[in-house]
């Protein structure tokens, strides 16, 4: 069986989300070899840009309270605000240190159990297809003629995993994924439950 995973799952990995738990039940069954995980390249790249993105703005974020509560420390009932808020300052930029590294192993790990679908011509021109014909982004098409180009190359079972609910919950998406023979699924507690099923040998 084949599960499609996006960007989405490797950023709910790295900043350890609401649904991370059954993220990694996913990378559990791909490591058990009971599944191969497959990734879009252009989604590994995406999760780094993300996490990039979000380390500028927390370190904005950062600089921008440090200004405030040094101000507000100037005030005698606030006298004590900077040494306590040391450790929520600190955490900001520990945080995104912890969210990288876990997001490199989350990708390494597909690399070494899975599935890394590259960014080719043909993958290209689908999602240029896709952007003039669907209601999706550039990125959104990029992932979705990914997974599409890969799956109708194989007769397994197979699902694609994202909780990007607005964007692939559309029935022009959902043709797409069908004549690919690909069911998508909307959540990832939901997708352990869907691969379990699968899994499980008929009666």
């Amino acid at each position: 069986m084949i599960v499609y995973v996006e960007t989405n799952f490797l950023i709910e990995l790295a900043y350890l989300q609401e649904r991370c738990d059954s993220c990694e039940l996913i990378l559990d069954f791909a490591k058990a070899g009971a599944i191969t995980l497959a990734l879009p390249a252009f989604s590994a790249a995406e999760a780094r840009f993300t996490l990039q993105r979000r380390a500028a703005e927390r370190r904005t974020f950062q600089d921008s309270l440090r200004k405030h509560i040094r101000e507000i420390s100037r005030s005698e009932p606030f006298r004590g605000l900077s040494a306590q808020s040391t450790d929520v300052i600190t955490a900001l930029v520990a945080g995104e240190q912890e969210a990288r590294h876990r997001l490199e192993a989350a990708v390494q790990a597909v690399e070494e159990r899975g599935i890394t679908i590259p960014l080719t011509g043909e993958v290209l021109r689908m999602a240029r297809w896709h952007e003039l014909n669907l209601s999706l982004s550039s990125q959104d098409t990029l992932v979705l003629a990914s997974v599409t180009s890969h799956a109708e190359k194989s007769d397994e079972r197979k699902c694609f995993i994202s909780q990007d609910f607005k964007a692939f919950v559309d029935p022009a998406v959902s043709e797409e994924l069908s004549g690919a023979g690909c069911r998508f699924v909307s959540n990832f507690t939901d997708a352990v439950g869907y691969i379990k099923n699968a899994l499980r040998p008929p009666k």
